[in-house]
């Protein structure tokens, strides 16, 4: 498998090299996201959505942008 680096803001970003409608490509990554966690090996997190541990933070402070 490749992976590519592809820029939002690029004219490759609208390709979506995958068939199939929007619900079918979320679909196929809910299922590639399920087979990357079992393949880490650890368990499924236990805690509710509402408290993830992340820190919210406006686009202006972030320092990954480009």
């Amino acid at each position: 498998m490749t992976a590519r680096i592809v820029p939002l803001r690029s004219a490759e970003a609208g390709d979506a090299r995958v068939a199939g409608t929007a619900s079918d490509r979320l679909e196929l990554v809910g299922a590639l996201s399920a087979r990357a966690w079992l393949l880490t090996g650890r368990p499924l997190p236990g805690y509710a959505r509402s408290t993830m541990p992340i820190r919210v933070a406006p686009l202006g402070e972030r320092t990954d942008r480009d």
